[in-house]
């Protein structure tokens, strides 16, 4: 059943310390077509470099400081910034603020 509001939404932990997930639309609800969540990384932790062999990951900065990792390049990140993890691209995240680094995460197409 695809719904339209995702108000019983929940943080849940990442497999990386530090790093906190809440998923909000998956692709039960969009048709297939995307699915996002909300990320929280604490000061001093990151998620480790991966890649998605089939999706593209889209970034929103909410809150924060960090660094993101593209391939072999690290980016300064800041409240604000938007970027993208194309498909198959290696990728990593850190909060190297005093704040949580809050994003907002989209995949197209969807992952969960």
């Amino acid at each position: 059943m695809t719904k339209t509001f995702a108000t019983d939404a929940v943080f849940v932990k990442h497999a990386n310390d530090g790093v906190f997930l809440k998923p909000f639309f998956g692709k039960d609800d969009t048709g297939g077509r995307v699915n996002n969540l909300e990320i929280i990384i604490v000061p001093g932790y990151e998620i480790l470099p991966h890649s998605h062999a089939h999706s593209t990951e889209y970034f929103y900065v909410v809150s924060g400081e960090g660094d993101y990792l593209e391939d072999t390049t690290w980016h300064k990140i800041k409240a604000g910034d938007a970027f993208q993890a194309l498909d198959g691209v290696v990728h990593a995240l850190k909060a190297t603020g005093n704040d949580v680094l809050k994003l907002f995460s989209t995949f197209s197409p969807p992952i969960m």
